[in-house]
């Protein structure tokens, strides 16, 4: 059964100017890493422009020409926190991909998003404060990104049900907001303040373990 965690790409509404585009490597990544620094350590409210533009080494007019603002610059960092992530899920997920049923593919999808965090703190941080805040921007942002994850899950189950992984009778695009419901919820249980869970494997395996095989007796 073959499946691709790239079908859940993010699609932020915003993108930055071409004028960023037009600059070097180098000098884009360093506005990249100080917007990654001060994301991972403020809210998206408390996270300062001017504390980017002065990491990053670039003039104080010269942003505005590369973003339209604060809101412009955080969404494409998370489009670039989830391209950078289904890049390290898709090393864990597609070696055998032939191989995984779906109940295997929840568990390298998940056990891959694990690894990741563990590689990538700042970038989960920023991750943690975009679910843990209720300002507009970021129920906004939220918002946009359940759409993607309910119509990945949705096309995964509807070929896990051609490969006869999950019965027939399942509503796929139910189950899908289902599945989404459960990774917005499943961030508590995972990351403590201190980072982390240590059980947290166990946790993921107890979670696929009742989407297998339900809560009934």
């Amino acid at each position: 059964m073959k499946m691709n965690s790239h079908s859940c790409k993010s699609g932020g509404a915003k993108m930055p100017k071409s004028t960023f585009y037009n600059l070097d490597q180098k000098k884009r990544d360093r506005i990249i890493e100080a917007a990654i620094d001060e994301f991972a350590t403020n809210s998206f409210h408390k996270a300062s422009i001017t504390n980017i533009i002065k990491n990053a080494e670039i003039a104080s007019g010269s942003f505005y020409q590369y973003f339209d603002g604060k809101e412009d610059l955080y969404i494409h960092l998370l489009d670039i926190i989830v391209e950078r992530k289904l890049e390290y899920i898709d090393q864990v997920v597609m070696n055998n991909p032939n191989d995984l049923n779906f109940f295997n593919f929840l568990e390298k999808l998940y056990r891959g998003g694990i690894e990741f965090a563990k590689e990538n703190p700042r970038l989960i941080s920023i991750g943690k404060n975009l679910m843990n805040n209720n300002c507009e921007v970021c129920k906004k942002i939220r918002e946009q990104q359940k759409p993607q994850s309910e119509r990945f899950f949705k096309k995964i189950l509807e070929q896990a049900i051609e490969a006869g992984d999950v019965k027939e009778e399942i509503d796929p695009e139910l189950t899908a907001k289902f599945l989404t419901s459960i990774n917005y919820s499943l961030s508590d249980f995972i990351y403590t303040e201190d980072g982390l869970n240590e059980n947290v494997m166990d946790t993921i395996n107890e979670l696929i373990d009742i989407i297998e095989n339900g809560i009934k007796n």
